[in-house]
């Protein structure tokens, strides 16, 4: 059967299914049918939570059944070395608490994956946004593979008495330290993290084949990378995948290697991204 016609199936299968349970809810809810109840009516169960109980259990079902397939489609990505994909890893920071920073860029400095390139953009580029740097160059920094920039503007708009020579001798200068480093950090004039995301992937061009983006705040799992870039790499259509995001555990957040869904963002929003 043609994928598409499968997925057109899938849709109006989805589609009715949920028709029917809303109708149905609505029509126990309406009705009041219950089924048993304690004398003063303080406890019950009716028609209504019976419908709520099997639409939880059927969901339940389908969520195992789903985890199970995704579990046994899944294997390790076998990257022969004359196939293998570049990546670059940009991080997103922004007056960001010094322990959860050096929590990122320590877990950025364990993602198993050969070559991978960090990038961390700073929004800020002022006196007290230097801490940021500090932390880079306390973590990432000391070796010749590290390089970092202090910009006094950002590709959009120029800093306190910038020229439009020395504009674009620092944007040539980002681009040199971001392409020529294994890990970089580009201190730049405030502008939004969409800026900070335009230096990063204005900078590395074509340099990288995927690019891979998180927050100072996210401790990455050391298979996150090696995961996306397996369901990229298995299927064309797949534009962007997310990772399995959890929510902070003794003061951190989480970002697996269980990759639970495709998500496709704008270009310059994807988690990882196919470059063009």
């Amino acid at each position: 059967m043609p994928v598409q016609l499968t997925t057109a199936l899938r849709v109006v299968g989805t589609s009715l299914f949920a028709l029917a349970v809303l109708g149905g809810i609505l029509a126990a809810y309406v009705t009041g049918y219950q089924f048993i109840h304690t004398e003063k009516h303080y406890l019950s169960f009716g028609l209504y939570g019976a419908i709520l109980g099997l639409h939880l259990l059927i969901q339940s079902l389908f969520a195992f059944l789903e985890h199970r397939r995704m579990r046994r489609a899944g294997r390790p990505l076998k990257l022969p070395s004359p196939l293998r994909r570049s990546v670059a890893l940009c991080i997103a920071a922004y007056q960001e608490d010094p322990d959860y920073l050096r929590k990122c860029l320590r877990s950025a400095q364990r993602i198993a994956f050969p070559d991978l390139k960090v990038v961390m953009v700073v929004d800020g580029n002022r006196q007290e946004d230097a801490y940021m740097l500090d932390i880079f160059h306390e973590v990432l920094g000391g070796t010749e593979q590290a390089g970092f920039f202090v910009w006094r503007s950002n590709f959009h708009e120029a800093g306190e008495g910038e020229t439009e020579a020395s504009l674009q001798e620092g944007m040539g200068r980002v681009r040199n330290v971001v392409q020529a480093s294994t890990f970089s950090c580009i201190m730049q004039k405030w502008g939004g993290k969409r800026e900070v995301m335009y230096t990063a992937f204005k900078a590395l061009g074509d340099s990288v084949d995927y690019i891979q983006v998180c927050d100072s705040d996210t401790v990455l799992d050391p298979a996150c990378t090696i995961e996306m870039l397996r369901v990229l790499e298995e299927d064309p259509q797949v534009g962007g995948v997310g990772g399995d995001v959890q929510p902070p555990g003794e003061g951190m957040a989480v970002e697996g290697d269980q990759v639970s869904a495709a998500e496709a963002w704008s270009a310059h929003q994807r988690n990882i991204s196919r470059q063009q």
